[in-house]
């Protein structure tokens, strides 16, 4: 017989990753694709200034990496890894 609380941790998980997901999405949603100095400037009523910080197509979903791209990837990965890891260890 299946255990039903080995189930249970992965569907109270994976609510969690969904809720998560959602509360993104409306966040990008409410925000939009401004970036961060643009909506600081807003909000405390600076100037904007046209230095050609961050005019672009906003990357994917508003999100883009400053920097080395290959350096974020990396640490993904590595992130990605001890997670499967942590979840093997613990029995999931």
């Amino acid at each position: 017989m299946v255990d039903r609380t080995d189930k249970k941790g992965l569907l109270v998980m994976g609510g969690l990753v969904v809720l998560i997901l959602i509360g993104a999405l409306l966040a990008f949603h409410i925000t939009g694709p401004m970036g961060i100095e643009d909506r600081f400037t807003s909000a405390v009523g600076l100037q904007q200034h046209d230095e050609g910080g961050e005019d672009g197509d906003g990357g994917f979903f508003g999100f883009s990496l400053e920097g080395n791209t290959l350096a974020y990837l990396t640490i993904l990965a590595l992130l990605i890894i001890v997670c499967i890891l942590a979840l093997r260890r613990t029995g999931m």
